[in-house]
């Protein structure tokens, strides 16, 4: 038997005879640059989270990798393993060990009748999770995490299993900038919110029919925006996990607050929850949270943006992005500064990168909406453009108003 039993978003425990594993145990408020709070509030997760044999991250996003929360478990629980997937390009074990904490790299690991095999999703560059499998005899459970659907990565995990998985963990629901920072009238917000909303759900459904197993628990996702950005929180397009129950009879919601459990024997749950949050009480939540400062205001609070060499670090940030892109046509990333356009052309071919009184002839083209002193930030890396993106901390027009993967993935390398 396998017991699981749930925490808040990602954070899962997973107990068999020989082991237990704790899962991307996230509780720092204010993650994503300062962006990112929890809903409802969690009181005391060190204190409700017992001691683990195994701390599992699946990867580097925030959300799943909260180094502040780390080192206080570690501490409290010294005997505690933290391990994370053998990828390729081990982004995350780098982080871990600059972090200065102790972890191993995992393919598999046996315990006991109990196997724990680490995942790695690495079908395109734009995917940096895993998924766990846990086996004890003819029972499992697959956490799934944020893993993008690759038939190759399930056929893995599939191989790892007498059958189909007993109970599976998938996301259901997606964070990120869009669209509540890509539009601004009310009614497009709403619109585009609810097609995020369905799309999500479809990608939730071809997980779960691939990996058809007997009970689905949606996990993850569970945010709000705080400060600055606390008015987006209802244009996200971030569904409740309730929301799954209404088309997928093999889903349940284990309620909150680290007590409720489901086994893979009896697969009836000791507590659920049924219903969506009240979003009366969520605003009112949220809007406590107005005045909380973001890093960005913290960190450079003392210093003028006239002491911010913006103007000379961008052209330095775009050599940085040419030499990386994977853009192959022009495609524009325009900057305000200081009355003028710095503007950077993606185009890996022939880029280049020039400052400009306007940016109106040009197309297709992005105009970047952000802090100076956020951009200041992240031109130096004291923060890092795909927590910014993420966390929807700027704002973008769009000419025309479509998505380009690439040119979004050419800021994570827009730096000095």
């Amino acid at each position: 038997m396998i017991r699981v039993t749930y925490h808040y978003s990602a954070c899962v425990r997973i107990d068999t005879a020989e082991a237990s594993v704790l899962c991307d145990p996230w509780f720092s408020e204010g993650i994503y640059d300062g962006s990112w709070y929890h809903y409802p509030p969690v009181d005391d997760a060190l204190g409700q989270l017992p001691a683990c044999d195994f701390v599992y991250v699946s990867h580097i996003h925030p959300d799943h990798y909260d180094p502040v929360f780390l080192r206080s478990y570690a501490a409290a629980h010294p005997r505690a393993r933290i391990i994370v997937a053998d990828f390729n390009d081990n982004h995350l074990s780098r982080k871990m060990r600059v972090d200065g904490l102790a972890h191993e790299v995992v393919e598999r690991l046996d315990i006991g009748d109990t196997s724990l095999s680490l995942v790695p999703n690495e079908a395109s560059v734009y995917d940096i999770d895993s998924a766990l499998v846990v086996t004890r005899g003819a029972h499992s459970v697959v956490n799934m995490n944020d893993n993008l659907f690759n038939q190759a990565h399930i056929d893995r995990i599939l191989a790892l299993l007498e059958g189909a998985p007993t109970i599976a963990l998938l996301g259901y629901t997606g964070a990120g900038p869009y669209p509540q920072t890509y539009h601004t009238e009310p009614a497009v917000l709403a619109e585009k919110a609810n097609e995020k909303k369905q799309s999500f759900f479809v990608r939730y459904q071809q997980m779960r029919d691939a990996l058809a197993p007997e009970l689905v628990i949606p996990f993850a996702g569970k945010y709000v925006l705080g400060g600055n950005l606390h008015e987006l929180n209802q244009y996200r397009g971030v569904a409740d996990a309730c929301e799954v129950l209404a088309f997928d009879s093999t889903a349940v919601v284990l309620a909150d607050g680290g007590e409720a459990s489901v086994d893979t024997e009896s697969l009836t749950p000791t507590a659920v929850r049924t219903k969506p949050y009240g979003p009366a009480a969520m605003a009112e939540y949220v809007a406590g949270l107005a005045n909380r400062p973001m890093d960005y205001e913290c960190y450079f609070a003392d210093m003028p943006e006239s002491a911010m060499p913006i103007g000379r670090l961008l052209p330095k940030a775009f050599a940085n992005a040419h030499a990386h892109s994977v853009v192959d046509s022009d495609y524009y990333v325009c900057f305000p500064v200081r009355g003028r356009w710095f503007v950077a052309n993606a185009n890996r071919h022939t880029g280049t990168c020039e400052f400009r009184d306007e940016v109106d002839s040009l197309q297709p083209r992005s105009e970047i909406d952000i802090d100076p002193r956020y951009l200041f930030g992240l031109l130096t890396c004291v923060f890092h453009w795909n927590n910014a993106q993420t966390g929807s901390q700027f704002r973008t027009h769009r000419v025309p108003n479509e998505f380009n993967r690439d040119a979004k993935a050419y800021f994570n390398y827009f730096h000095v």
